[in-house]
């Protein structure tokens, strides 16, 4: 089950992030450097009503949807407010391990997708780092194509680590 976020999955979806954050590097935010405060995350989904930046929350099934407690997965689209930019969305996208390879990961992309187009998006974007090959994969099945390279665009640690730059044109 997938569906836009609101103000009322705040909760659930920072608690989320924050287990993404602890369970893989691939993440942008390292454990911890995540801002706890809920109403910030509230403001900004409520903000999303009148906007063209989104976020979609997945759950295992509908009983963790009734709930609001525990949720699968999730992807965000944010979207510049410069009319220049404003065709453009960047996607964030995270699936908790206890349910990655269940098809979550491509369920949120194909409703982000469809969901960017209905807003009026001409474009999605996203980098990956270059040693994520199970992203990379799925990105590439679902259409994403490599751009660009960004040498040395993170530092993991003690390791400067490269990243792809990836989009697609949505028709």
């Amino acid at each position: 089950m997938i569906r836009l976020a609101t103000p009322d999955d705040a909760s659930a979806l920072l608690t989320l992030q924050q287990r993404l954050d602890r369970q893989t590097n691939f993440m942008l935010l390292e454990p911890d450097e995540r801002d706890p405060h809920i109403d910030l995350l509230e403001r900004r989904l409520e903000a999303q009503a009148g906007h063209r930046s989104f976020d979609l929350v997945a759950y295992r099934d509908a009983e963790f949807e009734e709930s609001r407690s525990v949720l699968a997965g999730w992807l965000s689209v944010e979207v510049l407010p410069w009319r220049r930019a404003a065709h453009v969305g960047y996607i964030v996208l995270g699936v908790d391990v206890v349910h990655s390879g269940r098809g979550f990961g491509g369920a949120l992309l194909e409703a982000g997708r469809r969901e960017a187009a209905r807003r009026g998006l001409r474009r999605l974007e996203l980098t990956v780092r270059v040693d994520n090959l199970r992203a990379l994969e799925l990105y590439e099945r679902h259409g994403y194509q490599i751009e660009g390279r960004r040498r040395s665009a993170l530092l993991c640690g003690s390791v400067h680590v490269d990243e792809y730059f990836m989009a697609q044109l949505l028709t």
